[in-house]
């Protein structure tokens, strides 16, 4: 007698739930197997799966006695470097320090942050412009490679960096005329309407909602309540006490030579180190 479509199809059925539920009761017996064995319990098994690690950072900001701040002025539209001016607050001494640092300045990197620099970006050469280093690193973290090739070329620890948008540099900033140790390059100074301004600023209160006001606009790796520690150093710092200067070099039509022996004797004057 010939068996229906239906019993077929329902036995068939059957048989395929039956071995279904036998590898289930293997697959799960072997799991359990393999975790009594290696003294491991459920609960902890997602343990075992390694954490996402954090990009490590490059530079970390600090908080010193004698500040070394590198200021960024930088092109909202495209991004590039236009200024570098470095900061150096003597907070025991009351003294004020504006070095300006061409931006066609040419550097040559040692040997081992070339090696470590190359990793980041292969087609980067050891010798170039201050100027072209938004050419070879990435976008996101050329300005801490900046302080760090900063830092190798001109032998000093930088505190933290901000990056100003021109447009806001230059309300603080203008380009003097004066020279440096040896050179005629022109250095940055106050503009007359920022020391207006500030001559306006009596209290602690007001400078605090000066720089909150600043950080809203401007990028640091230094965090504004770190940055607030640096406030009464400002206030008490008398105005003949802020120093406009230029890194020590030779300048010509096509680039700036920083002089590393002059630079050096330099910045060590104004670190006190």
């Amino acid at each position: 007698m010939r068996k229906s479509a239906g019993r077929i199809f329902a036995k068939g059925f059957f048989i395929s739930l039956i071995f279904l539920a036998l590898l289930l009761l293997i697959i799960t017996s072997s799991y359990r197997l393999v975790m009594h064995f290696f003294g491991m319990e459920d609960s902890n098994a997602i343990e075992i799966i390694p954490p996402v690690k954090e990009k490590p950072t490059i530079t970390d900001p600090s908080i010193d006695e004698v500040s070394k701040h590198l200021i960024y002025c930088v092109d909202e539209e495209t991004g590039e470097i236009k200024k570098l001016v470095l900061e150096i607050l003597d907070c025991n001494n009351r003294m004020l320090y504006y070095i300006t640092i061409p931006i066609k300045s040419q550097l040559t990197l040692s040997v081992s942050l070339y090696q470590d620099l190359i990793l980041v970006k292969p087609s980067i050469p050891q010798y170039f412009k201050l100027s072209a280093i938004t050419g070879y690193l990435p976008d996101d973290e050329v300005y801490e490679y900046g302080v760090l090739i900063l830092e190798d070329f001109l032998n000093i620890q930088i505190s933290y960096y901000t990056v100003v948008p021109q447009s806001i540099y230059d309300t603080v900033f203008v380009t003097g005329k004066g020279q440096g140790p040896d050179s005629t390059y022109p250095k940055e100074v106050f503009s007359e309407g920022f020391i207006e301004y500030m001559h306006t600023i009596k209290t602690e209160a007001q400078l605090r909602d000066y720089i909150k006001d600043l950080y809203g606009s401007i990028k640091s790796n230094l965090p504004l309540e770190d940055k607030l520690n640096y406030m009464e150093s400002y206030m008490n710092t008398p105005g003949k006490n802020i120093v406009f200067e230029v890194i020590a070099g030779v300048d010509s039509n096509s680039e700036y030579t920083i002089n590393r022996l002059m630079a050096a004797k330099q910045l060590k004057n104004y670190i006190g180190e």
